[in-house]
C-alpha cells in the first residue's frame, strides 16, 4: 500500500510539474555559469582501420556573485537500529539538531528514522514561523533500537519530499546508515524513481559495517552522491557540507546527449549508466554546484577512413535547468572531430595525455567498485582478477601521482578483499595472503576507503 501511494504521489507530482509552466518564457537571462568542453585522447585516427577513440566531456562551473539560493526541501533519513547505540545515536541526534541552526527560514525539513520499523519524527515543516523548541523535542526522541528497515525509511522520506515538492527549489534526501538492511529488494527501485523525479539522494555510510555497494548504487541511481563517514562525530560536519553544497547549486537535472557521427558508434560511457534511443545516448548527471566539475569519459568506435579524411566523431549536447535566475532549461554544445592519418609519428603527436590520464583514472575507479561488488557477492577470484587487470592498465600512467595512488590503493585492496568471503575470519584475526606488508588498517576499513575514493573519482569530487 505504501509503495502504491508513493507511486501515485510521484505520478501526480510529475503531472503537476508538466502543467506548471513548460511553455512560459524564462524570466532571466542565461547566467553562463556552466561551461562545456570536449577533448580527444588523440586528434588523429589511423587510416584504413577501425579505431577506438577516447573522449572527455568536461562540465565546469564558475562563480556568480550575489546569486539567490532557492529554497531547500530536505528529508533526513537516519538509521537508528541497535547498532547505532551509544555515541553514534547521540552524534546523529546532535547532527540533526544542528541542521535547524544552519537552514534558512524558507527551507523545509523532515526527519525520518528507521529501526525495526519506520517513524516520521518530524513531518515536513517549513522553518519560517515554526516552533523550533518543539522541533528540537521531536528530533530529541531519536533513540537506537531494533533492526534495519532501510527500505521503509527511504520510502517515508521520499513521501515527505514529494508531498511538498519544490519545482523551482532543491529537493534532497540525505540517507545515513551504518548497517545492512533487513530487505533491500525495493531500495534501488525507490532510488531510481527518486532520480526520475529530480530528487537526489546523498547516501552516507557510517562506520565499517554498512553495505557500500548498495549505498553507492542508491546515490548513482538517483543522480546523487555517496560518502564514507568513518566516525559518528563527523556526521554533523558532513551534514553541514551537504547543505553548503545545496546553497551553491547552479544547475539541476543535467542530461548529456551524445550523438555519434556517420560510421561512428558509442561503445560506452565509463562509470555512468546510459540510455540509448534514436541513434543517440543519454546520460543523467544529476546536479552541479559552484566550484564543481564533472568528467564524462566516452569510448567511440569509428569505421575505417581514408588518409586525410575528417572523421565527424560526435556532438555532445548538455541540457539543464538553471537554478539561479529562472532562466529555464538551458543548453550547451560541443563537437568533436578527428583526422585520419597513416603516419605513426603524426599519431603520436596527436595524443592528449591529460585526457588519457583522466580516462585511466575513471576506468581504474570503475573497476575498483566492480571488484568490491564481486567480492561482496562471494566471488573473490573474479574480484582479484578485475583488480589485477585494472592495475596493469593503469601502470602505463603511474608517473602521474593521482594514478600512482590509485595503483597503490588497488594493491592494498587486493589483500583485503578475501575478508569479504563468507568463511573469512573477523577483521582482528584476519591474516593477509600477500607478499607485500599488509595495511595497518583492518580489511573492512581498507575496503571502505577504496570504495569511497573510487566513488569520488566517478562522482567528480576527487
Amino acid at each position: 500500500m505504501r509503495t502504491t501511494r508513493l507511486a501515485w504521489l510521484m505520478i501526480l507530482g510529475l503531472a503537476l510539474a508538466a502543467c506548471g509552466g513548460a511553455d512560459v518564457a524564462p524570466e532571466g537571462e542565461d547566467p553562463e555559469v556552466v561551461v562545456l568542453h570536449g577533448d580527444l585522447g588523440n586528434a588523429y585516427v589511423m587510416a584504413g582501420q577501425s579505431a577506438e577513440v577516447i573522449s572527455r566531456i568536461r562540465i565546469e562551473t564558475r562563480a556568480l556573485e550575489n546569486a539567490r539560493r532557492p529554497p531547500i526541501n530536505l528529508a533526513l533519513v537516519m538509521d537508528t537500529s541497535g547498532s547505532m547505540d551509544g555515541a553514534p545515536i547521540g552524534d546523529a541526534r546532535a547532527a540533526a539538531l544542528d541542521l535547524l541552526e544552519i537552514m534558512r527560514p524558507q527551507d523545509r525539513l523532515s526527519v525520518v528514522v528507521f529501526h525495526s520499523e519506520t517513524e516520521v519524527l518530524l513531518p515536513s515543516t517549513q522553518l519560517e514561523g515554526a516552533d523550533l523548541s518543539e522541533l528540537r523535542r521531536e528530533i530529541g526522541r531519536m533513540e537506537a533500537r531494533g533492526t534495519t528497515d532501510l527500505a521503509g525509511g527511504l520510502r517515508a522520506g521520499l513521501e515527505e519530499l514529494v508531498g511538498h515538492y519544490e519545482p523551482e527549489g532543491i529537493n534532497r534526501l540525505v540517507l545515513l546508515s551504518d548497517g545492512v538492511p533487513n530487505d533491500a529488494t525495493s531500495v534501488l527501485p525507490l532510488a531510481q524513481a527518486a532520480g526520475e523525479r529530480g530528487i537526489r539522494i546523498t547516501a552516507l555510510g557510517l562506520g565499517l559495517d554498512y553495505d557500500e555497494t548498495l549505498l553507492g548504487h542508491i546515490a548513482q541511481r538517483s543522480g546523487g552522491r555517496f560518502h564514507f563517514v568513518e566516525a559518528s562525530e563527523q556526521v554533523a560536519g558532513v551534514f553541514r557540507d551537504e547543505v553548503l553544497r545545496f546553497e551553491r547549486l547552479l544547475a539541476r537535472n543535467l542530461t548529456l546527449e551524445l550523438r555519434p557521427g556517420p560510421g561512428v558508434r558509442i561503445a560506452g560511457v565509463v562509470g555512468q549508466p546510459m540510455q540509448a534511443g534514436g541513434g543517440a545516448v543519454r546520460v543523467a548527471l544529476g546536479d552541479v554546484s559552484e566550484g564543481e566539475s564533472r568528467d564524462v569519459i566516452v569510448r567511440l568506435q569509428a569505421d575505417p577512413r581514408r588518409e586525410g579524411a575528417v572523421v565527424e566523431l560526435m556532438d555532445a549536447v548538455l541540457t539543464f535547468d538553471d537554478a539561479l535566475v529562472d532562466a529555464g532549461r538551458l543548453e550547451r554544445r560541443v563537437f568533436l572531430g578527428a583526422r585520419a592519418t597513416g603516419d605513426t609519428a603524426q599519431m603520436e603527436s596527436g595524443r592528449d595525455e591529460a585526457v588519457e590520464r583522466a580516462a585511466a583514472r575513471m576506468l581504474a575507479a570503475v573497476q575498483t567498485v566492480e571488484a568490491i561488488e564481486r567480492a561482496r557477492e562471494g566471488d573473490i577470484a573474479q574480484a582479484r582478477a578485475i583488480l589485477d587487470r585494472a592495475e596493469r592498465q593503469a601502470q602505463q600512467y603511474a608517473h602521474d601521482e593521482a594514478v600512482r595512488e590509485q595503483v597503490g590503493s588497488m594493491r592494498v585492496l587486493g589483500q583485503a578483499l578475501p575478508s569479504m568471503a563468507p568463511s573469512a575470519a573477523p577483521d582482528s584475526d584476519y591474516a593477509y595472503e600477500a607478499e607485500e606488508a599488509p595495511s595497518a588498517e583492518p580489511p573492512a576499513a581498507v575496503i571502505r576507503r577504496a570504495h569511497d575514493s573510487a566513488m569520488g573519482v566517478i562522482q567528480g569530487s576527487e
